[in-house]
């Protein structure tokens, strides 16, 4: 919905029919603008290009009209032109009927989804009522085969006659409710890129979705980042583009020769693809497409050639559809939902469809995945999107970008589904989180088991035993109660400790406490560094360790034993204990090791601080 002059766009209408019908007369008459822009169409009489006007309806609503070519040799603009409309206006001329661009262009029109519409009988004013009346018959009959109903109206772009009638049928067309649009990526498709002198670069097309304000940082398939420096909608200054204006942004930041007719503007990076999973359907007037052929797509303002893939037969009928994957020769940006046209490599329409898996991957498409987006379902497509990125998880914006389903639809489908955990603003499968939390509090178990002196693991190792991509991995970090996470790492708490290590710990504490000046030699098991990482246990060196309030009683004594005679010898401290020469020795180093004495000679000294505090 776009917005000129302070109101909104409530409809963008596309018109179609065959060269030299009288559409561009028609809308000359109805808004005052003539769509023949270029010196060319003039001297020609014909639109090579998409022409656009704004459109004052009755009801004082406002709607985008979009005059597109009608000569066979300009149906790439016309697929141009049509693709984001609401509404069709086909004008089909009373002195010739009929034509055969009329029929493509309707078929076109359908291929894009645009069913609603109505048909305007043009130059009335030229024949007689009985030819009007047969014209008008045929066109009847085209609806008919079309499967469209649309109400025909009999008009003369020169007098006016029936365009009042004809501008109460457009604006019933505009109280029809609409499909839901993205409101969350701005894509404005460009159909032109030049500089205007004075003011840069300029790119213009209709807004599809979103909106686009001045100071917005734009994004492009190539990674470009222009910044919107000012806009216009149909020609008028605007503080803001919605979905549906004909929009014209005045860009910095990017040369004109880097945003071509046919690139995209997107308010946020949406990367391209080459493999598309589609649903083709062919229309009745063309041949069957064969497995493998190559042909000419058409999305928005940009078209290029394609393979054909077809999943489960060798050959697609006119008339009936089939999933297909394309493979393009060059890459596109496209969502989910999307329309596109299909045209033979002889420049023939022969159908199109809808972009259902724009990221295709593997060699085959998944038809259970492609029937879920089709269903529009979103409680049978959410758990499907989810497990095709199991470690990875997306947030709400993200499920209805893939899936093409507004947000609120999409986070009902999440509350209500037991099998989805949210964690943080990141979904994910909720068997997926539960083992991802197990593989968590495992590690940390184990390395408290191993290493309990030491129990924390660092952020980048938890994550990794989450096995969940980094963001979903910092979520869950974040949620999960028994665990303790701090600036230098993650742990289990005090308590998380085996009560089986606790029980090693404690046994080990009075065996050490039980030996006294003569400490047992020992291997650094798990409850032996438990001790020394309490405190409890200190490491005398030479697999030697002891119970630290015993440590502590006889670095006293060596320090007594200094004051009273000014230096301590291995002999005297071997007698003051009552023990072996071995345990003196290693008690007199760890005395060292603490900065408690100081090696001189064969004796120990205290050192500087500890005679200060004499």
């Amino acid at each position: 919905m776009g917005e000129v002059g302070g109101h909104r766009i409530s409809l963008t209408i596309g018109t179609a029919g065959h060269v030299d019908h009288g559409k561009t007369t028609l809308v000359r008459y109805m808004t005052g603008t003539d769509t023949d822009r270029l010196e060319e169409e003039h001297r020609r009489g014909i639109s090579i290009v998409p022409g656009y006007a704004e459109l004052d309806l009755p009801s004082g609503r406002r709607a985008s009209l979009v005059d597109v070519p009608g000569h066979e040799r300009f149906v790439k603009n016309m697929v141009s032109g049509a693709t984001g409309v609401d509404a069709f206006l086909l004008v089909v001329a009373a002195d010739d009927g009929v034509m055969p661009q009329t029929s493509e262009h309707l078929d076109i029109l359908r291929i894009l989804g645009v069913e609603q519409g109505v048909v305007a009988l043009s130059k009335v004013d030229t024949v007689d009522e009985e030819t009007v009346e047969l014209a008008a018959l045929d066109v009847e009959d085209l609806l008919e085969s079309s499967n469209i109903s649309a109400p025909v109206i009999h008009v003369s772009g020169a007098t006016g006659e029936g365009v009042d009638e004809l501008m109460v049928a457009l604006d019933a067309l505009a109280e029809e409710k609409a499909e839901w649009r993205r409101d969350d990526l701005a894509r404005l498709p460009v159909d032109r890129s030049f500089v205007l002198k004075g003011i840069g670069v300029v790119v213009t097309g209709t807004l599809w979705s979103g909106e686009i304000r001045p100071g917005d940082v734009l994004h492009t398939a190539r990674g470009l980042r222009p910044r919107v420096r000012s806009i216009q909608n149909h020609g008028h200054p605007a503080e803001v583009a919605y979905a549906g204006a004909r929009t014209a942004l005045d860009l910095t930041g990017v040369d004109a020769s880097e945003i071509e007719s046919g690139a995209v503007l997107l308010s946020y990076p949406v990367p391209p693809g080459r493999d598309l999973d589609v649903r083709v359907r062919l229309i009745e007037r063309s041949k069957p497409l064969a497995h493998g052929v190559r042909v000419r797509m058409h999305h928005g303002t940009r078209s290029t050639n394609a393979r054909v893939r077809l999943t489960d037969r060798e050959e697609l009928q006119p008339g009936t559809n089939a999933l297909v994957r394309l493979r393009l020769d060059e890459a596109f940006v496209t969502l989910r939902g999307d329309r596109f046209v299909l045209r033979s490599m002889e420049g023939t329409t022969i159908g199109g469809g809808t972009v259902l898996d724009p990221s295709a991957t593997g060699r085959r498409p998944d038809p259970s995945w492609l029937e879920a987006l089709e269903s529009n379902d979103a409680k049978k497509a959410v758990p499907l999107a989810l497990a095709r990125k199991p470690a990875q998880g997306m947030t709400t914006e993200e499920l209805s970008l893939v899936l093409g389903l507004p947000p609120d639809e999409v986070s009902r489908a999440v509350k209500t589904d037991a099998g989805v955990e949210t964690i943080g603003e990141v979904h994910a499968a909720a068997d997926e989180i539960a083992a991802a939390r197990e593989r968590l509090l495992g590690a940390l178990g184990r390395r408290a088991a191993e290493r309990p002196e030491n129990p924390e693991i660092t952020v980048a190792e938890a994550r990794t035993a989450t096995a969940l991509s980094t963001p979903l991995a910092d979520a869950l970090l974040a949620e999960i109660e028994a665990i303790r996470v701090t600036d230098t790492g993650v742990s289990l708490p005090r308590g998380g400790i085996p009560d089986k290590l606790e029980r090693e710990a404690q046994e080990l504490l009075d065996e050490l406490q039980d030996a006294g000046t003569e400490p047992p030699s020992a291997e650094p098991t798990p409850a032996m560094r438990l001790l020394i990482k309490r405190g409890e246990a200190v490491e005398l060196g030479g697999s030697l360790f002891a119970a630290n309030e015993v440590a502590e009683s006889i670095l006293e004594r060596i320090k007594t034993i200094c004051r009273e005679r000014g230096e301590v010898s291995l002999g005297e401290l071997r007698d003051s204990l009552g023990t072996s020469r071995k345990y003196a020795q290693a008690w007199l180093e760890y005395s060292d090791a603490c900065g408690v004495t100081s090696r001189t000679g064969d004796v120990r000294v205290l050192t500087r601080r500890h005679r200060q505090a004499m």
